[in-house]
């Protein structure tokens, strides 16, 4: 198996549980998604034996966990005050719940994309020492793809669990691959001599 499809999985197996605990703790789907990722991310580095490729120091993890839970809450208030205000701000029609997935909705979850792919870029950046400015859009772009792969699985389901049991294992699988090819990509160009 390669290593990017260790990240993969690891990243869809913190969406999995996320949801299937969430169900009944929801107070993970609130705090909870950053560390899940952030424990598959470290979960995915040791199972592709990847420590070398990142920085040591034990404070840059504890940083990093930090950061990444901060970046998924910071990220969820984004999505309510975003997509709270933009019926008032912008005029769109606002949705009843989150699974009508009307033009707030969107824009709510466009506004958290923006900020879940900076604070993953941020994590990156204190796990290796080096920011990518690729790899943020390359975050940004799979946030994207996860909305609307989100939006059309909800339009054939239109059910809460199944609008989360897509957005975070789709989410987290994509966003977790992204960084595991960066922190290989990275290493490796680092090595090849000029």
């Amino acid at each position: 198996m390669t290593r990017e499809i260790v990240f993969l999985l690891a990243g869809l197996l913190a969406g999995v549980i996320t949801v299937a605990v969430g169900a009944s703790r929801p107070t993970l789907l609130a705090v909870g998604v950053g560390p899940l990722f952030f424990s598959a991310l470290l979960a995915a580095i040791a199972m592709t034996n990847s420590w070398s490729r990142v920085r040591p120091g034990i404070w840059r993890y504890v940083v990093a966990a930090c950061v990444c839970t901060g970046a998924y809450v910071l990220a969820l208030f984004t999505f309510s005050v975003v997509g709270g205000y933009s019926s008032e701000v912008l005029g769109v029609r606002s949705s009843g719940d989150i699974i009508d997935f009307r033009a707030d909705v969107w824009i709510g979850l466009l506004a958290a994309v923006l900020v879940a792919s900076a604070g993953v870029e941020l994590v990156l950046d204190i796990l290796t020492g080096k920011w990518s400015n690729s790899l943020l859009l390359r975050l940004t772009a799979a946030g994207v793809v996860t909305v609307l792969v989100t939006f059309i699985a909800n339009r054939l389901f239109h059910h809460y669990w199944s609008f989360m049991g897509v957005l975070l294992p789709v989410g987290d699988a994509l966003f977790c691959w992204l960084v595991g090819a960066q922190i290989w990509r990275s290493s490796e160009a680092a090595s090849q001599p000029l």
